[in-house]
């Protein structure tokens, strides 16, 4: 079966024209969506992606990258632990370095409609804004990132935290909404 996922992974990369400088480390079968002309992933070096219950039973089932804006971007750094994960960009989603996705957390830079019913029925005025997550951040299991926040540096985010405000260098966050618990020394 790692045969076949390998196998499938390096199309699916080549199919998507996923900018890598080493192909990463995948256990499972990626998963990605293309809602858009011209979104972009770029994947760093020594990354790896947990995408089936086999590679992580803690959460979710498999990781998903989907792109839904045109030129959309999801820029994934180098050394990144990412664990049946969801990361969604209308616009862009941003991981730093060493960074920790844990089981079943969801990344969104989009609201996916709107809130007014005829501009949802037209599909129109989509809440979007850019997310950021820092070099050594860690979020935990099925947190959830909204649009428009920045994980600081070295922060670390809550099991099941629903997080809609920015947050600093060295804090930890969790509740829902989130708020800060701690900081931490850098």
């Amino acid at each position: 079966m790692k045969l076949f996922d390998n196998y499938y992974n390096h199309r699916l990369l080549a199919k998507h024209k996923v900018e890598y400088k080493k192909f990463p480390t995948i256990n499972g079968r990626l998963r990605i969506a293309l809602f858009a002309a011209y979104g972009r992933i770029k994947i760093g070096e020594n990354t790896t992606i947990n995408s089936s219950v086999e590679a992580n039973p803690v959460g979710g089932n498999q990781t998903i990258l989907l792109i839904k804006g045109d030129n959309a971007l999801i820029q994934i750094g180098d050394r990144c632990g990412i664990s049946n994960v969801i990361i969604c960009a209308r616009e862009q989603i941003i991981i730093g370095n060493d960074v920790a996705l844990g089981a079943g957390c969801r990344i969104f830079d989009t609201d996916f409609h709107s809130i007014d019913f005829d501009e949802r029925k037209a599909d129109i005025n989509i809440p979007s804004k850019p997310v950021e997550i820092k070099d050594k951040a860690f979020i935990g299991s099925n947190a959830l990132i909204m649009k428009g926040v920045t994980i600081g540096k070295g922060a670390v985010i809550g099991a099941h935290a629903v997080v809609t405000k920015n947050v600093g260098d060295y804090e930890i966050w969790g509740g829902n909404p989130a708020k800060l618990l701690k900081k931490l020394k850098p």
